[in-house]
This record gives C-alpha cells, sequence and structure tokens, in this order.
C-alpha cells in the first residue's frame, strides 16, 4: 500500500497529468491548472514528511488498527 503523506512522486505525477488535461481542456482550464499547484503543495509536504523524524509513539502504520 502506497504511504500517501511520505510519497512525493505520487503527487508529482497526479500534477503532471492535471496538467496534460488542462492543455487540451475546453473548458475549466485555470480550475486543472490549480489543482496541478495544490498537487505540487502536497509533494512538498509530503517530502517534508518523509525528512522529517518522527516522535518515538507517534508512528501508528496504515495496516495497524489504533
Amino acid at each position: 500500500m502506497t504511504d500517501f503523506l511520505t510519497n512525493a512522486e505520487h503527487w508529482r505525477k497526479r500534477a503532471e497529468r492535471t496538467r496534460e488535461l488542462a492543455a487540451v481542456a475546453v473548458k475549466d482550464q485555470g480550475r486543472l491548472l490549480k489543482v496541478a499547484e495544490e498537487y505540487d503543495r502536497l509533494a512538498a509536504l509530503a517530502e517534508g514528511r518523509r525528512s522529517a523524524p518522527v516522535p518515538p509513539g507517534r508512528y501508528v502504520p496504515a495496516s495497524r488498527p489504533e
């Protein structure tokens, strides 16, 4: 399972695909470009999460119930 909180590449690919859609869109081109910018922002946040140390006892894997 992909951890979307730390997978910056996932968000970059979504931004790229959204920009491709915006390039051929007749309507909502501006909205699609804003969505792509948000995906870029999520990628930057994911990179920060990946490099930030996790305090002991704070990380619960997604596969394990709380």
